[in-house]
């Protein structure tokens, strides 16, 4: 593959949509990328120009007008025409034909934000000034400019850009090789964890899972829901907790404990199924609120009330929501629970955001000096979760040891991780781990943000699951509320609701892992292999599943050039 350890990479495919550049801002999501693949904005004036190095073409915006309504490639844009095939000629039309309803309010929120800001600089890099210098605070201009007219359109923003737009050419072919190369790198991945999947099925025990147990559906176990309202006075935190537990609590053998903490901008009610399947089956699991950093505050930044997507101390008040949560279900096990709460060996799973908490948890370490690399003096690269992860620069630089010892095995999906831990901060990584991943994930993109960052894993107990398909997982956008009119097809390739298939293999191993690694029973192991991923595994989601064994067949391909 083309990729290294530390690869430069962005999102997958520049070339199907430009509206997928990260998930956490609504408004700025769907604008912005537009611009990449538009490649251009533009002035007041009435001309745009293309630097590709020394030379330079200069089209004008009426030509740009009449081609989107029209089709009709007038002289002084057939020069730039060609540079472009027919392919991409239809591409530029049809972005330049791109027509959007968006809240000023909401986008000016975004681009002032800390990472808006970031990401302006970024696509200021392509997108300059006069002088050729950055050109991120005129293109913040044009775009508030253009949603303030309701009539967000390409060529408003260009006609709405304060001065000469300078389009770096060199810039831009740059970022379209890291698309392409990640897609490719992507293809071939799945291509070689498919390779690996059958033949470590092929070559592993025979057993027929239809014997045994299908740990898709739901358990026999009765269970009930509390609701906590946990107050930490040391933080002046408040934050809920939706606690399901067993019916029958009176029973001789303890509960198994597993904490799952959601991603950024999520309800408690996301990963219901995964509570509900695993307490079924008779674990207590507790699902949590981050207050800085969940639905409710993502939706008063959308309104206007807060000023960042979320709160800088998010990085540290995250895994101490967690340990706070575990004390104070100690304090409860002895006055309430009778004690039955299995406290010294607590599980935990989180996803995105939480698969970042964590991993904190299980003993992850911030690596400011790979952040430093990474994000300075700005984002080289367009992977969307950098734009999160880079903001923890901004914490003092110090050594924050955020492990608790009573969690001891660990299931992540979609984390975001390869900067702000990196290879040295995940060595600190000790307990087992179940990693869940998805191709078709454009916020933590499945090469950079997953699979390296497994391999450096130092662990033997650790597992790969990869869902061919699988976007960044169950996040239903239409719960947003005050976000005028959006394009649910360009959103549904970052984001959407799992489907029930992809849904049933999470609940599976996850079933699968924690009864092997909480209840250590061995018998569970045997659904932790290639040969369980290939009988459950339906078109059009396919499994792939990698053990540190198998995972040493994919290393010599990840490092090809």
């Amino acid at each position: 593959m083309s990729s290294k350890i530390q690869p430069n990479f962005s999102i997958k495919r520049q070339r199907k949509t430009k509206k997928r550049m990260f998930l956490w801002l609504l408004p700025l999501v769907l604008l912005t990328t537009s611009l990449v693949l538009v490649n251009f904005s533009a002035k007041a004036a009435e001309q745009i120009h293309f630097n590709y190095g020394f030379l330079k073409i200069s089209v004008s915006l009426t030509a740009l007008e009449t081609y989107a309504e029209t089709g009709k490639v007038e002289d002084d844009l057939r020069l730039y025409f060609l540079l472009l095939d027919a392919e991409n000629q239809k591409k530029l039309r049809n972005v330049l034909q791109f027509n959007l309803k968006i809240n000023p309010m909401q986008l000016s929120q975004g681009l002032y934000s800390p990472m808006g800001e970031k990401l302006l600089q970024y696509l200021g890099e392509m997108i300059q000034t006069q002088s050729r210098n950055n050109g991120a605070i005129a293109l913040r201009e044009a775009l508030i400019k253009t949603a303030e007219s309701q009539d967000f359109t390409p060529i408003n923003i260009l006609q709405n850009f304060p001065g000469e737009v300078q389009f770096n050419i060199l810039k831009i072919l740059a970022v379209n090789r890291e698309f392409s190369a990640l897609l490719e790198d992507t293809e071939k991945l799945l291509a070689e964890v498919k390779q690996i999947t059958l033949t470590a099925a092929s070559t592993e025990e025979k057993i027929d899972f239809s014997t045994l147990p299908d740990l898709r559906q739901p358990g026999n176990i009765s269970f009930y829901q509390e609701t906590l309202t946990l107050n930490d006075k040391s933080r002046n935190r408040q934050f809920i907790v939706n606690l399901y537990l067993p019916s029958n609590q009176i029973q001789t053998q303890t509960i198994p404990v597993i904490i799952l903490s959601p991603g950024l901008a999520a309800k408690l009610s996301q990963w219901q199924h995964l509570a509900i399947h695993l307490a079924s089956h008779g674990f207590a699991v507790a699902k949590i609120q981050h207050p800085g950093s969940d639905f409710n505050h993502f939706q008063a930044f959308l309104e206007g009330k807060e000023t960042e997507i979320f709160k800088l101390r998010e990085f540290i008040n995250r895994p101490l929501d967690i340990t706070y949560l575990l004390d104070e279900l100690e304090r409860r096990n002895k006055l309430q629970y009778q004690g039955k709460l299995n406290l010294k060996n607590v599980g935990m799973a989180g996803q995105s955001f939480g698969a970042y908490t964590t991993l904190a948890l299980a003993g992850a370490k911030i690596n400011f000096a790979q952040l430093k690399q990474d994000c300075l003096p700005q984002i080289k690269s367009l992977n969307p979760s950098l734009f999160l992860q880079c903001r923890a620069l901004e914490l003092p630089q110090k050594n924050y040891d955020l492990r608790d010892k009573r969690i001891k095995s660990v299931l992540i999906m979609d984390p975001v991780n390869s900067s702000i831990f990196g290879k040295s901060g995940l060595s600190h990584i000790n307990i087992p781990i179940l990693w869940v991943a998805g191709s078709e994930d454009q916020l933590t993109p499945v090469v950079i943000e997953q699979v390296y960052p497994f391999t450096w894993l130092p662990v033997t107990e650790k597992y790969f699951m990869l869902t061919k398909g699988a976007k960044h997982l169950d996040f239903n956008i239409t719960e947003i509320q005050n976000v005028e009119s959006v394009d649910d097809n360009s959103l549904n390739q970052l984001v959407s609701a799992s489907s029930p298939v992809i849904k049933s293999y999470i609940d599976a191993f996850s079933l699968a892992f924690f009864r092997a690694y909480l209840e250590n029973n061995s018998d569970y192991l045997d659904y932790l292999n290639s040969s369980y991923a290939v009988a459950i595994s339906e078109e059009p989601y396919t499994l792939g599943f990698l053990s540190a064994s198998t995972v040493e067949k994919l290393i010599p391909a990840l490092a090809k050039d």
